[in-house]
């Protein structure tokens, strides 16, 4: 079933670098709202965090924008906390060091880990998807894969995966429109059906041996006429009788 998708070839002279064009992490509103309330109030901006990973984990480009909002919601909670500790201090005047120093090492391994293990998380994340899109940008202008199935086989990705991918390095100027892409898979591999269309001087295929064995005529030892034989076959001269044998 085709379909067009409009993409192009790669911006000049950021060559092998798709990944240059990209926004480090595109936030929309609602990311910035679960920033704020990361920040602000820890438990409120985990939940809209969440929600936003369980509705948008599963496109590619979002993966490290998730992992960015728990971040941030982690190291909003450990500010927090450190507020309640500080306030802990001046409103408790017999609160010892060790207990101080207890209070924070225990924060920080609550917060602070997570928090570290979700900016690892991240920049693992946006990295893959940069090695993605260097893949795609390869694929479409070296290779000129021109279904999208293809694509998805080359890549490993699902044909959903790889039109949202698309459409989003398109977004960005990644990938320019120009081309026409379709829907499922070629079975001639591109790079043989490119040499093909681009070497009108090839041999021709060899011909099979059914296409090589068809009828022929062939001269009567007889009388001389000639006749038709069929292959594997032999018949008699119309003319004198004489049998003839398919040579």
């Amino acid at each position: 079933m085709g379909i067009g998708n409009q993409l192009g070839g790669l911006l000049p002279g950021r060559e092998g670098q798709p990944s240059d064009s990209l926004p480090k992490y595109e936030r929309t509103t609602f990311d910035i709202v679960t920033i704020g309330a990361g920040y602000l109030f820890m438990p409120l901006g985990l939940v809209l965090a969440l929600v936003r990973l369980l509705g948008t984990h599963y496109k590619n480009y979002r993966k490290p924008v998730n992992y960015s909002l728990l971040f941030h919601v982690f190291v909003g909670g450990f500010l927090q906390m450190m507020g309640v500790v500080v306030i802990s201090i001046f409103s408790d005047a017999g609160m010892d060091t060790t207990t101080l120093i207890s209070g924070l090492i225990f924060v920080g391994l609550v917060l602070l880990l997570p928090a570290a293990v979700f900016a690892r998380s991240a920049a693992k994340a946006r990295f893959r998807f940069s090695q993605l899109a260097n893949q795609y940008v390869h694929l479409i202008t070296v290779e000129r894969v021109r279904y999208t199935g293809n694509l998805a086989d080359r890549t490993g990705q699902s044909e959903g995966d790889v039109n949202r991918d698309l459409n989003y390095l398109q977004k960005y100027g990644v990938l320019a429109s120009g081309l026409l892409f379709h829907e499922g898979a070629d079975t001639m591999p591109q790079s043989a059906a490119g040499q093909a269309a681009s070497s009108p001087f090839s041999p021709p295929a060899r011909q099979t041996d059914q296409q090589q064995r068809l009828p022929k005529s062939v001269r009567c030892p007889g009388c001389g006429a000639q006749n038709t034989v069929a292959p594997d076959q032999s018949t008699n001269c119309d003319y004198c009788g004489t049998t003839i044998a398919y040579s």
